[in-house]
């Protein structure tokens, strides 16, 4: 296992305080051309030019290579290598590999991502998956980042838009255990809406966390608040993508998100930045 390789690529993805603020622009592939991403190397652009930039892009390894020039010496790099199901198929959580992590490293990616499904019908093949990549990353000294959703999450995680809805607290430290032990360096989480089960959620995953915030919501306020629960709950960052550039003031939200991640920014002083 090269150690080496994963610290001095997690170091362009986590700043010195141990946390990161990563924002995701993987959806096309599942979603098609969802709203805010059609022209995906102007929305980028617009990303990278705010003042509280995130510390690291999520992407498919095609649109990694697409706006390498913009990605290159600013941002850390995620390249997503499954999914394969999209919204027009039949089952959501048939996600496969369609990308490697040895294709990741040649685009230039500090880490890779991949999904987990918990309790769903093909499970085990869904965790054959984490477990073979998770081996490759030791290899090659590739952080591996897993996103892990419980079951009663799935439907609601891959709508457009919809109200914030929360999982099942024993269901979420359930998935994020399994992803940990299936080789994860760091766990996608999803919060649970109580900062105290979440605690448990973090207590009971022996890598870092960071927490997804799902479809886009009209609650910025409710998005700065979980930002502010999970944070305070142990979480070592947020990663979101809708909630992000679907936002009508982006320099705004980023810079809010931004300040509660590194700067232990109150949740009141966060609000006022949007307003």
């Amino acid at each position: 296992m090269c150690l080496s390789g994963k610290k001095i690529r997690l170091g362009r993805i986590f700043r010195d305080d141990g946390k990161t603020f990563v924002v995701t622009m993987d959806h096309g592939v599942d979603l098609g051309p969802v709203e805010g991403l059609e022209d995906i190397k102007s929305t980028l652009k617009k990303v990278l030019k705010c003042d509280y930039k995130p510390d690291a892009i999520l992407m498919n390894p095609s649109m990694i290579r697409l706006c390498h020039e913009d990605l290159a010496g600013k941002v850390g790099v995620i390249a997503r290598l499954d999914g394969t199901a999209t919204l027009l198929g039949p089952d959501m959580t048939d996600y496969r590999l369609f990308s490697s992590v040895e294709d990741a490293l040649r685009c230039g990616a500090d880490a890779v991502a991949t999904m987990a499904f918990i309790g769903v019908k093909r499970e085990s093949e869904n965790s054959e998956k984490i477990g073979k990549v998770s081996q490759e990353c030791n290899k090659w000294g590739m952080p591996h980042f897993v996103e892990s959703l419980p079951p009663e999450i799935i439907d609601y995680y891959f709508k457009p838009k919809a109200e914030r809805r929360w999982a099942d607290p024993d269901h979420v430290k359930f998935a994020d255990r399994v992803a940990a032990e299936l080789g994860a360096d760091v766990v996608k989480s999803y919060y649970t809406g109580d900062p105290d089960t979440f605690r448990e959620v973090v207590r009971s995953c022996p890598v870092p966390i960071i927490v997804a915030s799902g479809p886009m919501a009209s609650d910025p306020e409710g998005l700065l608040k979980m930002v502010k629960e999970v944070m305070e709950a142990g979480a070592k960052g947020v990663i979101m993508g809708r909630n992000v550039w679907g936002y009508e003031n982006m320099p705004a939200i980023m810079e809010a998100i931004s300040k509660i991640v590194h700067e232990e920014e109150s949740l009141e002083r966060a609000i006022k930045i949007i307003k």
